[in-house]
Formats: C-alpha cells, sequence, structure tokens
C-alpha cells in the first residue's frame, strides 16, 4: 500500500478489493431479498389459505364446549368479571341454536356464522324475576351483549365475542 491517494487508485491491488467489497455486496443484497421474499411467501400462506381451516375449526370448537361467561360489556360500556353464584352459560348447538342460563333465567336464541361472522338472533327467555337486582342487571347486560356480537374468536379452551368496533363484548371459558 502506498500513502499516495493516486497511487492508490490506481492500484491493481486496491480495484481487486474494492471488486471483491462490491460483488459480496451484492451477494448479501440478493440473499437479503430473497430471504425477504420468502418470508412474505410463508406469510402469506399461513394467513390466507389457512383461513378455511381455522372456519371449520373454529365452528366446530364452538359446538364441542358448554362455555361460561367471565366478563361482559356493562351498561357503562365497560369490560367487568361475572357475577360468581349464578353462571351464564352458552351451548352452541349444530342445529343454529344458542341456549343456555342467563343467571336468573333460561333463554334460547338462533345464531348463524359466516366465516369468523356471527349474527345472533333475539333470544327468548323464560320470565323469573330475581330477587337480587344486580344479578338482573347483568343478565339484561348479557341479552344486550349477545345482540351485539358480531365477530368469534374460539379456541379448546375460551370462547370472546366482538361487536363491530373490534372490541371484546362477551368473554366464555370452556366447561
Amino acid at each position: 500500500m502506498t500513502d499516495d491517494p493516486e497511487r492508490a487508485i490506481l492500484d491493481p491491488k486496491n480495484q481487486e478489493q474494492d471488486t471483491t467489497t462490491v460483488t459480496q455486496s451484492q451477494k448479501m443484497g440478493l440473499a437479503f431479498y430473497g430471504a425477504l421474499v420468502l418470508v412474505g411467501v410463508l406469510v402469506f400462506l399461513i394467513v390466507f389459505v389457512n383461513v378455511p381451516a381455522l372456519r371449520a375449526s373454529a365452528e366446530m370448537l364452538l359446538t364441542q364446549n358448554t362455555w361460561t361467561l367471565q366478563s361482559y360489556v356493562d351498561s357503562g360500556g365497560v369490560l367487568v368479571p361475572a357475577i360468581t353464584g349464578t353462571p351464564i352459560t352458552a351451548g352452541f348447538g349444530i342445529d343454529g341454536k344458542v341456549n343456555g342460563s342467563a343467571g336468573c333465567n333460561q333463554y334460547s336464541a338462533n345464531y348463524s356464522m359466516q366465516d369468523l361472522a356471527i349474527s345472533v338472533s333475539t333470544p327468548l327467555k323464560t320470565r323469573k324475576y330475581c330477587e337480587n337486582p344486580l344479578i338482573m342487571q347483568q343478565e339484561q347486560a348479557y341479552f344486550e351483549d349477545l345482540l351485539k356480537a358480531v365477530e368469534i374468536r374460539v379456541n379448546e379452551s375460551n370462547l370472546n365475542l366482538y361487536d363491530k368496533t373490534g372490541k371484546p363484548v362477551l368473554i366464555f371459558v370452556a366447561t
């Protein structure tokens, strides 16, 4: 090597080093972009190709369990824990009916699913009066939340129903 910059530029050894560096850089760039394309393809396959399996699995998991309410959105719009001692349950049948206990009254409603979207009809319910006003308020909020539900997320142990804004309105656990 020489200290003279002009001579360093003209030195063939320096030119070889520069060419080698550029070639290695180009190879690294190609490897990076190749890896990026593979990651993109993988994400595409997971998200779009596996969606039908998720949908079928959701319907199967929904109907295989009886669900007990853990949290609901109260009349003030806040997600709160369900009152213990008077469980609220939901059993979704393959016949398109959901029924269970709302804490004080029994209920039944029709539901339909398409993909991960759900729609529940106005429930038919017994007309028992529960002496505890908190249980009656919870029951009323539960029925309102059931009608607000438009999306479902379900796995072996949890069922979450979401409103049209994407906020959870009902959270269940499998029993």
